[in-house]
């Protein structure tokens, strides 16, 4: 299955961390790329419906289709000798897409997993135009991400820093493992 290199894929709702985590972990490695499934969503420049917007059949099209391009990514950045990190808020249908199309034995998972109050604070904090803001898609997001609870590493890291995040991460990769 491919050669032997690591994908790490880390998890959460809005405000959890998941893309100052990526990027603080993809620093760790001697080269690395952060594939955000949000970014490959902002490409979409005409007919783009967001994970909770409508036709919601249009938009769970459009979840698969990102997360297989992620992997699309993430398997060319593995055949140059990167470490890909993939940031997206993963339910267990993506995991699986996840594991059949990534080209590696080894697929880390971490999910970011602060309490409802802190991302909601964290958010507040965001420029207004970054903000997410949706109580109810918190709430079905929190939901999602529990089809994976126990599944790769999970914590809240809302007492800590990004860098002592990724140190923890690190520290348990083991853990992390998926794959």
């Amino acid at each position: 299955m491919g050669n032997g290199q690591e994908v790490w894929i880390i998890s959460g709702v809005p405000a959890a961390g998941k893309t100052n985590t990526s990027k603080a972990l993809a620093k760790t490695f001697a080269k690395a790329a952060v594939v955000s499934r949000d970014e490959l969503q902002a490409q979409i420049i005409s007919g783009n419906v967001w994970p909770d917007g409508r036709p919601t059949s249009e938009a769970d099209l459009q979840i698969d289709m990102n997360v297989r391009n992620q992997c699309a990514l993430a398997n060319s950045y593995l055949s140059h000798g990167f470490v890909p990190i993939c940031d997206d808020v993963v339910s267990k249908n993506q995991l699986d897409i996840y594991l059949s199309e990534l080209k590696t034995a080894a697929v880390y998972l971490v999910t970011l997993n602060p309490p409802y109050t802190v991302v909601t604070q964290r958010d507040a904090g965001r420029p207004p135009d970054d903000r997410f803001g949706n109580t109810e898609r918190w709430r079905l997001l929190y939901q999602i991400i529990e089809t994976l609870n126990g599944v790769g590493l999970w914590f809240d890291n809302s007492n800590m820093t990004v860098q002592q995040s990724v140190g923890y991460i690190l520290d348990n990769k083991t853990k992390c493992l998926v794959s």
